[in-house]
């Protein structure tokens, strides 16, 4: 990234707590934008102690105290300026730190974790950032999904730490949300089913007034199955923008509606790969692979949102115009976290 004329990285954060869905919603920018373009960071690299240290102190990783956040910011300001690390590593399989690895920015650099926005020296960094905010039940039993199948736990085990955890996601993860650009919310369509199948879930994209309205999104309104409120006040008390994704659209509602999406990406963005409908909003279930429109709808205008971010909000420079700007790109060190009551 450091020769010249190259453009600097998009940035973007993407936070929530944990099983909230980030992996999931980032997989399929591998295939809209290309492998070859993304660079992803996930913070749980950035943890301070592992496992057994913090069973030994009683610290969650959801605490600040069990974060290197000085490294993580160096590190990612690094990215930014177009530069390589060598960062380090957490195993989740055993918990524990493994060698560091050498990480080069690619033209989308896609942060994720759970603390992208508790510090202004690093939430600063990001181009746009957006938080996953899932019912609760429903992310409580995507944890038990994930943990279980992949990480080794029994479900017991996980229930327990999301009791342990409880208190630092409210102090440290939660109010996060209120410093995002975009907030995607799941949400059961049926208050007597809290849990149902991932590809019938509602999903409720707020667009904080922080970043451009996309001129496609008026005419996405079909006023049943998904629909646009402009200049609402959300949840944290913002000005927004939201669309809301029935759970019960149709194939057909869902595909019209991907058309509209790809006919202004495609004028817009010539380099993002056009992909099947069935070929977006794939996740996995303990019985295997699935496919949800309104995730797959999601992803796709996620994917446009990230273009976007270059073309709107980003001042394209040569990487030689860096040095005489590096004190801009440079955060003041942050001697304390900012903390939320």
């Amino acid at each position: 990234m450091s020769d010249e004329g190259t453009a600097a990285p998009i940035f973007v954060g993407i936070g929530g707590d944990s099983g909230s869905g980030k992996s999931t919603l980032v997989a399929a920018f591998y295939d809209l934008l290309g492998a070859d373009r993304i660079t992803t960071i996930c913070l749980d690299d950035y943890h301070s102690l592992d496992r057994r240290e913090r069973a030994l102190i009683g610290v969650t990783p959801l605490n600040p105290r069990a974060n290197n956040f000085a490294l993580m910011e160096e590190q990612l300001w690094a990215l930014k300026r177009g530069e390589s690390i060598s960062k380090p590593v957490y195993d989740h399989t055993d918990g524990t730190f493994k060698k560091p690895e050498h990480v080069e920015p690619n033209e989308v650099v896609i942060v994720q974790g759970l603390h992208p926005f508790l510090l202004p020296g690093i939430r600063h960094a990001f181009d746009l950032k957006v938080w996953l905010d899932p019912d609760t039940d429903l992310r409580i039993t995507w944890k038990l999904q994930r943990d279980v199948a992949k990480r080794g736990y029994n479900e017991a085990q996980v229930r327990a730490e999301i009791e342990a955890r409880r208190e630092d996601a409210e102090q440290h993860i939660q109010p996060q949300r209120a410093e995002a650009d975009l907030v995607v919310r799941f949400y059961s369509p049926d208050s007597d089913s809290p849990a149902p199948a991932t590809d019938h879930l509602n999903v409720r994209l707020t667009q904080r007034h922080s970043m451009p309205q996309l001129d496609f999104e008026h005419g996405l309104d079909n006023g049943t199955t998904l629909r646009l409120h402009n200049d609402v006040d959300d949840d944290d008390g913002r000005r927004s923008d939201v669309i809301d994704i029935d759970g019960r659209i149709s194939a057909e509602d869902a595909a019209r509606v991907e058309d509209a999406v790809w006919s202004h990406a495609s004028d817009l963005h010539h380099h993002l790969h056009r992909l099947r409908q069935k070929e977006l909003g794939s996740y996995d279930e303990p019985h295997g692979r699935r496919h949800s429109d309104p995730l797959g709808l999601t992803q796709l205008i996620l994917a446009h949102r990230i273009l976007s971010a270059q073309k709107s909000l980003l001042v394209r420079v040569k990487a030689d115009d860096y040095a005489a700007m590096s004190h801009q790109l440079t955060p003041p060190r942050a001697g304390t976290l900012e903390m939320h009551s």
